[in-house]
């Protein structure tokens, strides 16, 4: 037997026990995928529990929240908008009070400045009156159409 024929026989035996202790592909593999089935098992049946959880607290809201929202709602806008008229009143009534002072005094100077200050205060009120109306009806709007959204996600 020649030299180079040993080391031939030699070299093929190591290369054997080399692809028997490194070569684990077929292995290796077979693990990952069990373990990437195990995840997916357990990630789908998590994630199913979060969409029960998500779809009960949505229709707990629809249930509960959304009418008690309405109710409130309707009691404030009824309140905000009788403390209005009666601030509105009150104003119409130092106006007359004014009116009638004025006409008792005898000085006209001072009557102009306070006349004046009077009509930049209820330009003022009447300004902040339209503003908190148009912010309610802004808001209400918005709440309706946020709560006919999450309904449409239900259906």
């Amino acid at each position: 037997m020649y030299l180079w024929q040993l080391h031939l026989s030699s070299l093929l035996d190591v290369s054997k026990v080399w692809d028997r202790i490194f070569k684990q592909s077929g292995f290796i593999n077979g693990e990952i995928n069990f373990t990437l089935k195990e995840f997916e098992t357990k990630r789908s049946d998590s994630e199913v529990d979060n969409l029960f959880k998500s779809i009960e607290n949505i229709t707990d809201i629809k249930d509960t929240q959304i009418n008690s929202l309405s109710e409130i709602v309707n009691e404030k806008v009824v309140d905000t908008n009788q403390y209005l008229n009666e601030a509105l009143k009150l104003c119409r009534e130092f106006g007359d009070l004014e009116k009638t002072f004025l006409q008792q005094t005898v000085s006209g100077g001072n009557n102009d400045r306070r006349k004046d200050l009077w009509e930049k205060i209820m330009d003022e009120i009447t300004s902040e009156f339209s503003k908190v109306n148009s912010d309610f009806e802004r808001k209400e709007i918005e709440a309706v159409q946020y709560y006919k959204e999450l309904g449409k996600k239900l259906k």
